[in-house]
């Protein structure tokens, strides 16, 4: 497998929408009939309301990640000066070739490039997987940033700044 990692375009959006909700659905992380299924589908929302990365095995797209800065629509967490990635997603069938991390790699690059201070991510305690994948990054856990969402779901916060650069790249 030969992944690579660009900002999606127009004619990925579909494909990136049901590849999102698909990983999501397989894992059960949200049940077939909640509203955040349409969410996850929506990716040319996202397009352009924040950046879309996917990650490409030949002309397939196979994996994605969202980034949004501070303020802006998809940003939960972020503070001032600071990029949030969201909605990672990996094809069940890609899984276990570091796409995610790839795709982890290309966003902290990106975010730091760009000029924020730091990246932070939200995880669900049963997204253990891609926890691991953030650990093995050297991402910092930051406990007093957790928080739990409307539906009583508690999220667990990453950072990746500027001092663990070096182990992201």
């Amino acid at each position: 497998m030969t992944v690579t990692v660009r900002v999606a375009e127009p004619d990925d959006l579909e494909r990136v929408g049901e590849l999102t909700a698909q990983a999501y659905l397989t894992d059960a992380l949200v049940d077939p009939d909640h509203w955040y299924v349409g969410e996850l589908r929506d990716a040319a929302r996202r397009a352009r309301e924040a950046t879309v990365l996917v990650a490409v095995d030949g002309d397939r797209v196979v994996g994605t990640i969202t980034l949004a800065p501070a303020g802006s629509p998809y940003a939960e967490i972020a503070q001032q000066g600071e990029m949030e990635l969201r909605m990672l997603a990996v094809d069940p069938a890609a899984r276990g070739r570091g796409v995610g991390e790839r795709l982890m790699r290309a966003a902290i690059e990106r975010g730091l490039g760009w000029g924020a201070h730091a990246v932070v991510l939200s995880t669900m305690p049963e997204m253990r997987a891609a926890q691991r994948v953030y650990d093995r990054m050297g991402l910092r856990r930051a406990p007093e940033r957790d928080w739990t969402g409307e539906s009583g779901i508690t999220f667990l916060t990453y950072v990746a700044d500027q001092t663990t650069a070096g182990e992201h790249r």
